[in-house]
C-alpha cells in the first residue's frame, strides 16, 4: 500500500516536469530549453505582428518566455512540433522553470514569475 501512495504522489511532479508538451488539438507545441519555454501554434489565423528588419525565416507563429521578462514573438527558421510531445489535456496545468502555463479549447496562456506572459490560439494572439 505505501509503494503505491508513493507512485501517486510523485504522478504530478513528474507531468509537471515534462520538458516538451502539446494541447489536445495538436496546432500548439511548447518545449523548454535552458529554462526559456518556446511555444508554436502551427495553424492560425490572427493577424501577425509586424515582421522585425531582418527576419527573413518564419514570423508570428512561436513565441518565448523565460521565468522573468516579457514573453516574444521569435523569428525562428524550425519548430518544437513534435507529434510524440505528451499531451497537456484541456483543463491541465504545467509548471516548469519559473513559469506556469493552462490548458483550454480556448488555447493555452502561459505566465512567468513577473506575471508576463502570453495567451495562443489559432484565432489570438496576445501578450501581456
Amino acid at each position: 500500500m505505501v509503494r503505491w501512495l508513493a507512485v501517486f504522489v510523485l504522478l504530478p511532479v513528474l507531468a509537471s516536469a515534462q520538458e516538451a508538451f502539446q494541447l489536445p488539438s495538436g496546432n500548439i507545441h511548447c518545449a523548454v530549453y535552458d529554462g526559456v519555454l518556446r511555444c508554436d501554434v502551427l495553424n492560425f489565423t490572427y493577424a501577425r505582428p509586424p515582421r522585425p528588419p531582418g527576419c527573413q525565416e518564419d514570423w508570428g507563429g512561436a513565441l518565448e518566455l523565460g521565468g522573468k521578462g516579457a514573453a516574444r514573438v521569435i523569428c525562428h527558421g524550425d519548430t518544437v512540433a513534435n507529434p510524440g510531445n505528451p499531451v497537456l489535456g484541456y483543463g491541465r496545468a504545467w509548471q516548469g522553470p519559473g513559469m506556469a502555463c493552462t490548458a483550454a479549447q480556448t488555447g493555452l496562456r502561459c505566465t512567468n514569475g513577473d506575471g508576463r506572459g502570453f495567451e495562443m490560439a489559432r484565432a489570438r494572439l496576445r501578450l501581456f
